[in-house]
C-alpha cells in the first residue's frame, strides 16, 4: 500500500468554510505551495515567508532581463566583429553598458 511507504504515516482531517478554504488556496498559491503544506507549516509554527514579488512581477522581470541579455549580446557581437573600435563607438557602447547595469540594479532591488 502506498501509505505504508510514506514518511508521514498519520493523517489529520479538519473542516473549513468555503470562504476559509478559498483564502487558504489564495495564500498557498501566493506562497507557491499546497493548502495541506500551508496548514502543516502553520500548525508547526514554521515561519511562512511570502515571496518578494508575485508571479506576474517575476514574469515581467524575466522579460526585462531577457531583453537586457539580448542587448549585451548585441554589444558583444559588435565589439568582436571589429578589430579596432572607433573612440565614439566605444564610448557609446560603454554608456549603453552603464545603462544596462543600472537597469539590472533596479531589477535586483525589486527582488530584495
Amino acid at each position: 500500500m502506498a501509505t505504508e511507504n510514506r514518511r508521514e504515516s498519520k493523517q489529520i482531517k479538519f473542516r473549513v468554510t468555503q470562504e476559509e478554504y478559498e483564502r487558504l488556496e489564495q495564500m498557498a498559491e501566493t506562497l507557491n505551495t499546497s493548502v495541506p503544506m500551508l496548514a502543516k507549516d502553520a500548525a508547526q509554527k514554521k515561519r511562512i515567508k511570502a515571496p518578494l514579488i508575485d508571479r506576474q512581477g517575476a514574469i515581467e522581470i524575466a522579460k526585462e532581463l531577457r531583453a537586457i541579455g539580448t542587448n549585451i549580446n548585441q554589444i558583444t557581437r559588435a565589439v568582436n566583429t571589429k578589430e579596432l573600435i572607433d573612440y565614439d563607438i566605444g564610448n557609446a557602447l560603454l554608456d549603453e553598458l552603464g545603462d544596462l547595469r543600472n537597469e539590472m540594479n533596479k531589477l535586483w532591488q525589486q527582488l530584495r
